[in-house]
C-alpha cells in the first residue's frame, strides 16, 4: 500500500501540470494504457479475461470510474495537497461500508485513531478559505466513491485475479471519456504527451500494489496508510507549485502519521491476542 501511495504521488503531479487539459481526458489517457497493460498481463497468466463476480466487477468498474474523474477535476481546481487531503477522508468512509458490505468489526481505539488522522487531514490543507466549496464536494463525493470502489476489491478478493479486477476501471472508463474526447479533443503541447503516457503508468502499478494490498489484508488495516500520500502531496506542491505550509500543517502531518502508527500498533495487538 505504501507503494501504491507513492506511485499516486506520481500521478497527482502530473494532473496538476497537465491542468490545461480536461480531466476526461486525462482518464481517457491514463485507462487506455491501463487497458493495454492489463490485457497483456491477463493474457500471460492465462486467467478469464470478465472474472466470474459479475455483478461486484461492475460495481469496482464504476465507482472507480466516478472517483477518478472527480479526484482529477479536484486537483486541477485546488492546491495538490488540499485535493488529496480531502480525497484522503476515504478510509474514514471505507471502514464505515465495510461494516455494511464486508461485517468487518471495528473497536472504539480504531475510530478514535481514525479521528484524530482526519482532524490532522483538515489541519493540513482540508480546510481552505481560498477553494471553493463546490470543488470540495467534488472531492468528497470523489472519496465516497473510491470508499465503495475499495469495499468491492474486497468482496472480489477470494475469487478474482487482481488484473481482473483493475481492468474493468478501464473497461467502463474508455468508453464515457473516449466519447466526450470526440468532441472536446484538446492537444498536449510538447513532452506533455510523455506526462500523458506516464500517468497510466503510474496508475497502473499503483492500482496493481492497491489491490494486492486490499486482497490481502482487512480493509481499515491497509487504506489507513494512504494517509502517507498527504506527506508527498506537500512535498511535491512546495518543490513544484510554491504551495507553502504553515506549523499549523506541520502539526496536522504530526496527526496524521500518529493515527498511523497508533493504528498500526492496535493492530499489532490484535494479532498478539490471537495467537495467544
Amino acid at each position: 500500500m505504501l507503494a501504491s501511495t507513492g506511485f499516486y504521488a506520481g500521478l497527482n503531479l502530473c494532473v496538476k501540470k497537465l491542468s490545461y487539459l480536461p480531466a476526461l481526458e486525462l482518464l481517457f489517457f491514463r485507462s487506455a494504457v491501463s487497458f493495454i497493460i492489463c490485457g497483456l498481463g491477463i493474457w500471460h497468466a492465462g486467467v478469464y479475461f470478465f472474472g466470474t463476480n459479475h455483478k461486484w466487477l461492475m460495481v469496482r468498474g464504476i465507482t472507480g470510474v466516478f472517483a477518478l474523474w472527480m479526484y482529477f477535476i479536484s486537483i486541477q481546481n485546488l492546491p495538490l495537497a488540499s485535493a488529496v487531503s480531502i480525497q484522503y477522508t476515504s478510509p474514514v468512509f471505507t471502514a464505515i461500508f465495510a461494516t455494511f458490505l464486508l461485517s468487518e468489526k471495528m473497536n472504539k481505539w480504531k475510530w478514535i485513531f481514525f479521528m484524530i488522522s482526519v482532524v490532522g487531514v483538515f489541519l493540513i490543507k482540508g480546510i481552505d478559505p481560498r477553494i471553493e466549496i463546490k470543488f470540495v464536494l467534488v472531492g468528497l463525493a470523489s472519496a465516497i466513491c473510491s470508499s465503495i470502489a475499495y469495499n468491492a476489491v474486497r468482496k472480489l478478493h477470494k475469487t478474482e485475479h487482481p488484473l481482473v479486477i483493475i481492468v474493468y476501471f478501464p473497461m467502463f472508463a474508455l468508453p464515457v471519456s473516449g466519447f466526450y474526447c470526440l468532441f472536446n479533443w484538446v492537444d498536449p503541447l510538447g513532452w506533455d504527451w510523455a506526462l500523458a503516457i506516464l500517468m497510466g503508468i503510474l496508475t497502473q502499478a499503483g492500482q496493481l500494489c492497491m489491490t494486492k494490498a486490499i486482497q490481502l489484508e482487512r480493509l481499515e488495516n491497509v487504506t489507513f496508510l494512504n494517509y502517507a500520500g498527504i506527506i508527498f502531496a506537500l512535498i511535491l506542491g512546495f518543490s513544484f507549485f510554491g504551495e507553502v505550509f504553515d506549523w499549523i500543517s506541520l502539526c496536522g502531518m504530526f496527526l496524521v502519521m500518529a493515527g498511523i502508527f497508533l493504528n498500526l500498533f492496535e493492530r499489532k495487538k490484535e494479532d498478539l491476542v490471537i495467537q495467544e
